[in-house]
């Protein structure tokens, strides 16, 4: 998947099980956020390309490292805010960022094991997504590594081609309908999601991935 489509999932899967109710929009962000970090270990290929074909859904894309960064960024938010303080300078104008201190009521949710969890969980989902998001026309199929250093063993099935338009275009339909209907973001998100892994299985049977 592609970064626009890792940050939808993860809002989507943040929505439908309503943490943006118990730690308002921190959640969410965090879980947009978070759905990507795995993905550092393709800042390689800023500087050389062989590293970045040997550590690329490796070094980033396994268990060892969605723990520790998780723990990093429950840390971090819960001691210096950044999420809010990043939200409010990129949006000085939208009061609705402003003005949004948390609650009473949310703030006794706020710890560093939930936004840990939230970052973990964030990140554990990008593992299945690249597995099922693979190959394509003149792209070999790139297996992601989720027990190294510990083990080698790579995992990939691929569902749906790297760059195909349909989970986009659900997942931005989803974050359109929320928008629209804000009473029922939960509901919208959690179909969302269901959609996009039908889609997955239908497209998987189309192209003789399952039922071969």
């Amino acid at each position: 998947m592609t970064t626009p489509e890792h940050t939808l999932v993860g809002i989507h899967v943040a929505f439908a099980f309503g943490a943006h109710r118990f730690l308002g929009w921190t959640a969410v962000a965090m879980a947009g956020l978070a759905s990507n970090v795995p993905d550092w270990d393709g800042l390689p290929m800023l500087l050389d390309m062989q590293r970045f074909e040997a550590g690329h859904r490796v070094w980033g894309h396994n268990v060892l490292a969605i723990i520790l960064s998780s723990l990093i960024l429950g840390w971090t938010q819960i001691r210096y805010s950044w999420i809010e303080k990043i939200g409010v300078y990129l949006a000085t104008k939208i009061s609705a960022l402003k003005n949004d201190t948390p609650t009473s009521e949310t703030r006794q949710y706020r710890s560093i094991v939930t936004f840990t969890a939230i970052a973990m969980i964030a990140q554990a989902l990008h593992l299945p997504c690249d597995m099922v998001v693979s190959g394509g026309k003149g792209l070999s199929d790139w297996p992601v590594q989720p027990f190294w250093p510990f083990s080698h063993a790579g995992f990939v099935y691929p569902m749906i081609p790297w760059g195909d338009v349909g989970p986009t275009v659900i997942l931005m339909t989803g974050i359109i309908i929320t928008a629209k209907r804000p009473a029922y973001i939960s509901i919208v998100s959690f179909v969302t999601l269901i959609v996009i892994s039908a889609y997955l299985v239908a497209r998987a049977w189309v192209g003789g991935v399952l039922f071969a």
